[in-house]
């Protein structure tokens, strides 16, 4: 009987050390299922965001024949920034919706045709800006190493070239 109870106990601890390790291995799971969504989310928002800036730019130098640019032609966009806010933590978040509307202000603000306008220049800049802080941040929640600090971020120069 006393043997049979040793054994009782020492299976009883047994299991619940199983079960410790199968709730363990699902947290992993549950983290690097998060963690790669969250990256998916981030790359197709700044694909997006790559491709509305580019719309916004070629309006404003004239590469569009149309005066107006089209109904709806930041939606895919705001799309992807309410995917990437579900899964991004606040900072990155918050700068996305920035680098939003730095793009969507240049396309709906800037003057087509108009790459002299001293307004383009403004919102070029202003878009750039809230781009590199995002990426700065998107990269860091990441946690995509940084090489040497002082160079500029993928895609930017130095402002000394």
């Amino acid at each position: 009987m006393i043997t049979q109870r040793w054994s009782d106990s020492r299976e009883a601890v047994a299991w619940e050390r199983e079960r410790q390790r199968e709730r363990e291995r699902w947290a992993r799971e549950d983290e690097a299922r998060t963690f790669e969504q969250r990256r998916q989310a981030y790359v197709e928002f700044y694909e997006a965001l790559k491709a509305m800036a580019r719309t916004a730019y070629d309006h404003c130098f004239g590469f569009t024949d149309e005066t107006q640019l089209a109904e709806g032609w930041q939606s895919e966009t705001f799309a992807k920034l309410a995917q990437l806010q579900f899964y991004a933590d606040r900072p990155v978040s918050h700068a996305a919706s920035e680098a939003y509307g730095a793009a969507w202000s240049w396309g709906h603000y800037g003057v087509h045709d108009a790459p002299d306008d001293p307004a383009f220049g403004d919102l070029n800049e202003a878009f750039d800006q809230a781009e590199h802080e995002m990426l700065s941040l998107m990269r860091r929640s990441l946690s995509i190493p940084e090489g040497d600090l002082t160079l500029p971020l993928p895609g930017y120069s130095d402002e000394a070239d």
